[in-house]
């Protein structure tokens, strides 16, 4: 009798076990599966995030909330808590000097992966990138004697980016030990339990890019701020998953972000929608699988058509992430943004590529609707369909809408 009992104990266990594993598993997305089951529009967090009355963030549980309106973010300790922002899952090394840190603090550790937990059960479709720093940084990443530091002919260290709370100073990126170094630091990231990839910006660099894939495999995922430079992405094509591309198109039909006019600063990072479109189609059909372009446009917080442009180009042109941003010259940390009700538009998921008219527009169609990108210098297209659909910018309903050059717009089923 005993022997059946302990026997159905057992069995119980076991059962019980495996019945708590797979309820684990199941509940754990791969990051290929969190990148394809996502709906769209999808947006992403660049370091900084939401910023409007709308959504506070002075507690953690706020900016958690906030954060996971996005599908996908990156940040840096070093640089976010120097503008004293709070980072957004708090992962900081363990170390005065960060490019010496060989680990992660206890209390950063057990903190980041609790707000990781906390944004996957708010969007369980979220992937989370590291930056690791490459090209400069600030006097207090390294010791003043490191041989780390890029130095003139005099064997002073030169300067970096000028933009930010300090100076940033030059790193030296040519040299192997320093290379390695990053790619040690990006190993120590994914390791961590909380990043799904790193990042790179300055259009990143080639070894490090090449030791950096050695050293944390292929399933984790790079992304590098390349902008639209299709000559990187051939350069870094067999290594990375997704470019992000800042970008600031200047056109005729922009509204002016008034202090950058002020400072003559209103040409930064000028680019252009044609180029733009270019290089999206480009890394969408030749980057690493699973791809995570990320399309950034920058500009007047209220001048809505330039945000749909951005939103709808990026729908149509990719399965990609988009942003409309703050530009960096501001005096604000750089990528805040506001969050539009364009965003919350449920368009669920693609079902084909897009078509691109004879008129110079170009659809795609999603379960829930249809999104219309009308490229810059276009005339206004007209779009119609056969039963009365939903247009987000304004509310409106009808068959048939007019959409203007450098817009575009989401449509959606009337249920």
């Amino acid at each position: 009798m005993m022997k059946s009992f302990y026997l159905f104990l057992l069995v119980a266990i076991v059962v019980s076990a495996c019945t708590v594993s797979s309820k684990t598993d199941s509940t754990i997305k791969s990051v290929k599966t969190r990148i394809q089951s996502r709906n769209y529009p999808s947006l992403f967090q660049a370091w900084y995030g939401i910023d409007m009355p709308e959504y506070p963030q002075t507690t953690n549980e706020q900016r958690l909330q906030a954060a996971a309106k996005h599908d996908l973010l990156w940040e840096e300790p070093l640089s976010q808590l120097g503008e004293n922002v709070d980072l957004t899952l708090g992962l900081v090394w363990d170390h005065d000097n960060h490019g010496l840190a060989t680990n992660f603090t206890e209390e950063s550790l057990s903190h980041a992966l609790a707000n990781r937990k906390r944004m996957l059960e708010l969007n369980p479709n979220m992937i989370f990138l590291f930056e690791v720093r490459w090209r400069d940084a600030p006097m207090s990443f390294l010791p003043e004697n490191s041989d780390w530091w890029l130095r003139n002919d005099e064997g002073e260290i030169v300067k970096g980016w000028l933009g930010g709370w300090e100076p940033f100073y030059m790193l030296n990126y040519n040299n192997q030990d320093f290379q390695e170094n990053v790619a040690r630091q990006c190993k120590i990231a994914i390791e961590s339990g909380v990043y799904d990839g790193v990042m790179f910006d300055w259009s990143g660099h080639l070894e490090i890019i090449k030791k950096t894939r050695a050293a944390i495999g292929d399933s984790a995922l790079i992304i590098v701020n390349i902008h639209d430079d299709i000559h990187h992405g051939m350069d870094y094509q067999p290594y990375i998953n997704g470019s992000f591309m800042e970008l600031n198109p200047i056109d005729s039909l922009s509204l002016p972000v008034d202090e950058l006019v002020l400072n003559s600063k209103d040409d930064v990072n000028a680019r252009t929608w044609d180029n733009i479109r270019d290089a999206l189609i480009w890394f969408e059909e030749n980057l690493q699988e699973p791809r995570i372009n990320c399309c950034e446009v920058w500009g007047n917080r209220d001048d809505l058509s330039r945000m749909r442009a951005v939103t709808t180009l990026t729908l149509t042109h990719s399965d990609g992430y988009t942003l409309y941003a703050d530009p960096n010259p501001l005096k604000t940390p750089d990528h805040y943004h506001d969050w539009y009700p364009f965003w919350d538009a449920d368009l669920g998921k693609p079902l084909g590529k897009r078509i691109d008219r004879e008129d110079g527009a170009t659809l795609r169609e999603f379960e829930n609707g249809t999104v219309v990108y009308n490229h810059y210098g276009n005339n206004s297209v007209k779009i119609e369909f056969n039963e009365e659909y939903k247009r987000i910018s304004d509310g409106s309903t009808d068959k048939v809408f007019n959409v203007n050059g450098r817009d575009g717009d989401i449509f959606l089923k009337i249920k």
